[in-house]
């Protein structure tokens, strides 16, 4: 899979990290970070996310909902660790 079936994943990374989309897109790791997301999440929690920021304007600072803030938070350590929070 290449990061073109993930766009909407990769500007959503771009906007929680801070990084440009073509930053991310070379590390190569957009479609592992999206499937480890879905898996780690589920597909429904990341749809309410995606959901919410829209409605937050596209600020993850305005998230309203808990599990919202969260996972913005999950997957921008995702970026910055290589790990979702809590793997060893």
């Amino acid at each position: 899979m290449g990061y073109d079936e993930h766009p909407g994943f990769l500007a959503l990374s771009a906007r929680l990290t801070g990084r440009g989309e073509d930053e991310l897109r070379a590390t190569g790791l957009v479609a592992r970070h999206h499937a480890t997301t879905l898996a780690r999440a589920g597909r429904a929690a990341v749809g309410r996310f995606v959901d919410d920021l829209a409605a937050a304007g596209g600020d993850p600072g305005r998230l309203a909902a808990p599990e919202s803030r969260e996972l913005a938070r999950a997957v921008t350590h995702l970026w910055r660790t290589g790990r979702w929070p809590g793997e060893g």
